[in-house]
């Protein structure tokens, strides 16, 4: 065991956190976040309509220009569709159908010598969501300039793709790089005067409670937090701690729908009505929620949300969205980057979007990701991802020095996420030695008060892959 734990400590003596951040960014707790002082293009438009298809256009003329046979360019209009061949066989029958599962796992690039639980930081994209970015940068490879606008297209069917997936409208959905960016959108497009207040949890990212603190110290506001118990005894209890801490100047309450260490699961709509009821404005961190539990926005009541589609909804790295509910829009006021004035109320939330030339592959691959994840049925897949989660808290339960650091509620916890800490034990040396003895990829919790090891596990995982890491578990406990 000595080995093990001096191969982990090589490991992992200098490592930063899986977002980027070195370990020792922490946020203190208090009731007030205090920090350190920090030391154009023109917008992309749709090209007319030509006579004939855009595709055919595209054929012949690079076609004539380059000298080549119009056939050898990429039809974008097969290259993102669905192949039959490559989704999965429906529904499961039964959620603990392994062969079913096993049958889903050949859709994805699994690494045979590793066991990968760490969903919550980064999903494994499928096979057809790999080869739509693979065709798309072909496609512009091929056609350059020219070929921008079909992507256009097809990035703008992702984005009302995933305006139906999370229940919101299309007008109200605006594609993003990940949360992290969206939550600056939300931090700096909410007006706020010197002395307003913002309340969060002790438990928020550091890509949420950074930016507010930097408008709080540049411009007055003051930001507050809240610490909820992991886990809560109820939602009410999480309700009541929030509403006990609002103050007669609180202007917005932010927090995540689905913590990213313990795995909590905030009563989302709770918190958002008894907000709406005192005229406080509601901003979710929703980065480890779509994908793994159910995500309804019109439903939840909040005015902004954020989130990564990149994690449990297992589109292209880089991708994420941000919802400002429709009815807040004319309240909401980010900078412009580039796509046109940023008091344009009949642009929507197009001047949010991206700005000048991006990765247009990846963003129209988000469709290909989040169909091929209703070819197996969102039900199947939260399913899917609580039983694996309730039998690995079971069994961890037996293994003495073990705690849990998620409930086992399912009120309170998400399918996916599972936590626990062990008795003398430091959680990133513990992780460094699964990794060096095992292959097994997953994270830790050490903000704040926990010392959590964090397993994610999503439907393409298995219970031989838990039963692997329990028994690895007693081995080294």
């Amino acid at each position: 065991m000595s080995r093990d734990k001096n191969r982990a400590h090589q490991a992992h003596s200098d490592h930063t956190s899986e977002d980027g951040v070195p370990l020792n960014s922490t946020v203190p707790d208090g009731t007030t976040l205090d920090v350190e002082s920090p030391d154009g293009s023109t917008p992309d438009h749709r090209v007319p309509e030509i006579q004939g298809s855009r595709r055919d256009f595209l054929k012949g003329s690079l076609a004539a220009a380059a000298g080549v046979a119009a056939t050898s360019l990429w039809d974008p209009t097969n290259a993102f569709a669905q192949k039959d061949e490559a989704l999965p066989p429906g529904p499961p029958a039964r959620i603990d159908d392994e062969a079913y599962w096993e049958k889903v796992r050949t859709q994805f690039h699994l690494n045979p010598d590793t066991i990968y639980l760490n969903n919550g930081t980064l999903g494994l994209c499928p096979k057809p969501v790999t080869q739509a970015v693979y065709d798309g940068y072909r496609y512009l490879a091929e056609t350059g300039s020219e070929g921008r606008s079909q992507l256009w297209d097809e990035v703008e069917e992702s984005r009302k793709h995933v305006a139906r997936f999370l229940g919101a409208g299309e007008k109200e959905i605006v594609l993003t790089r990940n949360a992290t960016q969206g939550l600056q959108f939300v931090v700096n497009g909410i007006r706020m005067e010197p002395g307003d207040e913002v309340l969060m949890t002790t438990d928020e990212h550091i890509a949420g409670t950074r930016p507010w603190a930097l408008r709080a110290r540049r411009y007055g506001i003051r930001v507050n937090q809240v610490q909820i118990p992991s886990p809560p005894g109820n939602k009410q209890e999480v309700v009541d701690l929030f509403e006990q801490a609002l103050t007669p100047k609180t202007k917005v309450i932010f927090f995540c729908q689905v913590t990213r260490g313990p795995g909590l699961l905030y009563p989302v709509r709770e918190l958002c009505d008894m907000a709406r009821e005192k005229g406080i404005i509601s901003a979710v961190d929703g980065a480890q929620a779509p994908g793994m539990t159910p995500v309804y926005l019109n439903e939840m009541g909040c005015d902004l949300f954020a989130t990564s589609l990149h994690k449990w909804a297992l589109t292209p790295s880089g991708t994420g969205c941000l919802y400002v509910r429709e009815g807040f829009q004319d309240n909401f006021w980010p900078g412009s980057g580039g796509n046109g004035p940023w008091d344009d109320r009949e642009q929507g939330l197009y001047h949010v979007g991206p700005h000048g030339t991006y990765e247009r592959p990846v963003r129209a691959a988000i469709k290909t990701a989040l169909s091929f994840l209703e070819s197996i049925g969102m039900d199947a897949i939260f399913a899917r991802d609580r039983m694996l989660s309730d039998y690995l808290k079971e069994q961890l339960l037996e293994i003495p020095g073990v705690s849990l650091g998620t409930s086992r509620d399912h009120a309170l916890s998400s399918p996916g996420i599972t936590s626990f800490g062990v008795e003398g034990w430091d959680t990133s040396l513990l992780r460094g030695i699964l990794e060096g003895k095992a292959g097994i990829i997953l994270s830790r919790d050490q903000r704040r008060y926990h010392d959590l090891v964090r397993v994610s596990t999503h439907f393409y995982n298995t219970p031989s892959e838990i039963d692997r890491l329990l028994e690895v578990l007693r081995e080294i406990l």
